[in-house]
């Protein structure tokens, strides 16, 4: 048995109601993470319930269990604990979660470095792949058996946190871990199908007009730290009838370009405020750049909230890089 989660275990066998929540503007991981959970609490005959405070993707509505999770919490008390999964702050769980009378026990289980450990009970794992793969060894430490339907959710953390395992996150535990789910039921083709290969046109259209916004800097002159930066704003999600989710991902576009370190994504979400994704490639640690500004993550993949317009939350951020790369310059 895996001492980590020995006192979650424990929890979750002396608790009878519980609620499984993860942060708000869910990806991959934190549905796979919350549904797979979700499922195997409930084959041990638990009440639970299922809370994301926004709604989840269209593109992971094929996930069993889907259909369960609810977003709202009204009157849902009290519970005898709730197990937090892919979420580094509380106050990420959403406002729904953070003003509910009656969470219980707070288990905290996630792999982000910047996790502020918020729980009663924290299990935090850096080196896991994904949240799905701690929900796995969470699994097999209670001894619940993983079913096709459990295997399906958290083969799907595993294989979108791991970028269809491309990124450095993609240790060996992660392939031995997921070979294990498709033994237990989870296939991969139709997932990697579904995921990748049934997305709505009004995505792509929504992509042709983030990409004309690129932008390649120069951080430090030539042969220096190159950054590539795309913008979305909400007039773009309105002239393409998107939803906010569907901008998912697109920073890897400017990560992937050729000499690129870091590539960033300034998504509008509110009157002068932007979402900020920035993924790295190296040595550039974007967690702890976005940390100063109460964001975090993963070395090479975090995000925070700047207010202000675009360009004056571009330049913030370019400031930021242009000094991290001095300070660590030889």
């Amino acid at each position: 048995m895996d001492g980590r989660f020995d006192e979650a275990v424990e929890v979750a066998r002396k608790g009878k109601k519980f609620l499984v929540v993860s942060h708000v503007s869910p990806e991959g991981d934190a549905i796979g993470s919350l549904l797979g959970l979700t499922l195997a609490l409930r084959s041990i005959g638990k009440d639970v319930t299922a809370y994301l405070e926004d709604p989840i993707p269209e593109v992971f509505a094929f996930l069993p269990g889907a259909s369960t999770v609810v977003h709202a919490l009204d009157g849902a008390g009290p519970f005898d604990a709730t197990f937090a999964v892919d979420c580094g702050q509380k106050d990420r769980l959403g406002r729904g979660f953070v003003e509910l009378n009656g969470p219980g026990h707070i288990v905290n289980i996630d792999h982000h470095a910047t996790n502020d450990c918020f729980g009663e009970v924290n299990v935090i794992v850096p080196d896991a792949s994904a949240a799905g793969e701690l929900v796995y060894d969470f699994c097999k430490a209670a001894g619940i058996a993983i079913t096709p339907e459990i295997a399906e959710n958290l083969y799907v953390a595993i294989h979108t946190d791991t970028g269809s395992f491309r990124y450095s996150s993609a240790t060996a535990d992660a392939f031995i871990k997921a070979g294990d789910l498709v033994r237990c039921g989870a296939e991969p083709w139709k997932i990697a199908r579904l995921v990748y290969e049934n997305l709505p046109a009004r995505k792509f259209k929504l992509l042709a007009m983030v990409l004309s916004t690129l932008d390649v800097i120069d951080i430090e002159g030539p042969g220096g730290t190159k950054i590539a930066t795309l913008a979305v704003t909400l007039d773009m999600f309105r002239k393409a009838e998107a939803e906010k989710d569907m901008a998912d991902g697109f920073v890897n576009y400017a990560r992937g370009i050729e000499g690129v370190q870091v590539g960033i994504l300034f998504r509008e979400s509110g009157p002068q405020t932007y979402k900020v994704s920035m993924r790295s490639k190296g040595e550039v640690d974007v967690a702890e750049l976005t940390k100063s500004f109460g964001g975090g993550g993963h070395r090479n993949a975090a995000g925070c909230s700047l207010k202000g317009s675009l360009e004056e939350v571009k330049a913030t951020i370019i400031k930021a890089i242009r000094a991290d790369r001095s300070a660590h310059r030889v």
